[in-house]
Order: C-alpha cells, then sequence, then structure tokens
C-alpha cells in the first residue's frame, strides 16, 4: 500500500497518516518512494511526509485545485519552505506521541466524566480557543467531547478529540490543577479510543514539557522527529 518506504519504517511518526487512512476518514493524494500526501477529509487536513524538499514541492504541485490548502502537518519541520507559498499565519513545532499498548488505563474514581450538556458546553467555549464553537458543537454531537466533575460536583476540565482523530482538546480549569486531574482525563480518552479500536495519538508542542511528561506518564511513546502544524484560521 505504501510506496514510500519511510512509512514503514517509521511508524510512530506517521501514525497521524496512516490511522486515518486505515479507519477510511483519507485519502492518499500522491506517494513516490520520496514522498506521501494524505488528505483527512473530516480534519480538513493535509498530512506531508517527504524525504526532502524537492520531493515534498513535487508532491504539493498544484494540489490546492483539489483540496483545501489552509491546514497542514508536516512530518519534518524541515519540509517548512514547500508550503511557504500558502501563507499560513500560524505554526506550531511538535512531536507526535501515541499509546501503543492494549492495556486499558484505569479511571480515576474521583471523577464523573460525560459529554457535556449545555452548561458544561458552555464553560468549555469560553475555555478553549483552539478550535471553532461549531466545530466544538460537531465534536459534541460526535460523543468526543467529554466534561468531568468531580463526584461532589465540582467542574474539573474536559478533553476530545479533534476532528481529524487525534486527541486533544485538554484543559483543567486553574481552581484543579495538580491534583492529577489531566491524567485522569486524558487516560478516559485512551480507553475512549481503545474501546472504538483506534489508536490513540495526538500532537504536543515541542516546548511543552509539562504536556510531554504527562503523555510519558500515561505511556505514550514520543516521536524523536519534530512536526510542524500550519493553518490558517480555524472554522
Amino acid at each position: 500500500m505504501y510506496i514510500y518506504p519511510e512509512v514503514t519504517r517509521e511508524p510512530l511518526l506517521h501514525v497521524c497518516l496512516t490511522e486515518p487512512l486505515r479507519l477510511g476518514q483519507a485519502e492518499i493524494v500522491r506517494q513516490t518512494e520520496r514522498g506521501i500526501l494524505v488528505y483527512d477529509r473530516p480534519g480538513k487536513l493535509l498530512i506531508l511526509s517527504a524525504r526532502d524538499l524537492s520531493a515534498a514541492e513535487a508532491l504539493l504541485d498544484g494540489v490546492e485545485r483539489r483540496y483545501p490548502a489552509d491546514f497542514f502537518l508536516l512530518c519534518d519541520e524541515a519540509l517548512a519552505p514547500a508550503i511557504a507559498r500558502f501563507g499560513l499565519p500560524h505554526t506550531m513545532r511538535c512531536r507526535q506521541a501515541a499509546y501503543l499498548k492494549k492495556e486499558r488505563p484505569p479511571a480515576d474514581p474521583r471523577l464523573i466524566i460525560e459529554v457535556p450538556g449545555e452548561a458544561a458546553f458552555a464553560r468549555i467555549l469560553t475555555a478553549y480557543a483552539m478550535d471553532s464553537p461549531a466545530e466544538l458543537e460537531r465534536r459534541r454531537s460526535a460523543g468526543e467531547l467529554f466534561f468531568a466533575r468531580t463526584t461532589d460536583g465540582e467542574d474539573v476540565g474536559f478533553a476530545g478529540l479533534h476532528a481529524e482523530g487525534c486527541f486533544g482538546l485538554l484543559e483543567v480549569f486553574p481552581e484543579q490543577r495538580g491534583r492529577g486531574y489531566g491524567a485522569a482525563l486524558e487516560a478516559h480518552i485512551l480507553r475512549f479510543c481503545l474501546d472504538a479500536g483506534r489508536i490513540p495519538y495526538c500532537q504536543v508542542e515541542a516546548e511543552n514539557e509539562v504536556s510531554l511528561n504527562l503523555q510519558r506518564k500515561l505511556g505514550l511513546e514520543i516521536s524523536d522527529r519534530i512536526m510542524l502544524m500550519t493553518w490558517n484560521e480555524w472554522t
């Protein structure tokens, strides 16, 4: 299936494209022995991996005539000059993390975690700006957005999946931090993905040592390669 051999040589780095393809929500736009370009339909995301800049530029030739070219994930930040012509204003250097184990992490008995109702959803909207309200509503309607409260009824935070299937949206409210609730929320997402037959994965900001350490604590593997996410505006 994969002509570009690095996909199978570096499975952790490329889980962001192999998993959407496996789930049938993405398509291979182009691939050669020097690179691969994948389009994730729900996320409207182009995912690019290539051996060098010339291979990346060849894969991207004319892509904007067929696909929205305002959200990219590059498997190597060195490929950034290949998408400079798209003029995307936002970038984030990141690393890929994936949970490749079979065992489900345990639930935290202190928390009740469920799809948010209206009041909880309103609080999410005030706390999270990386996705639009419309996209957050789509995630809630799909049952892929979760809100946590303590068993005493105190709001704790939220977590969920992005449209392309990676997990994120993780936020613990300031008054609840330092109690291990971030790990509990992410463990819930890991269980949710595993129960659905999915490989849980995410991209973590490269400089965010707190989040990287959380991934390690929960048993995720983290890629050595620095990736680059670049986008226009969330819609």
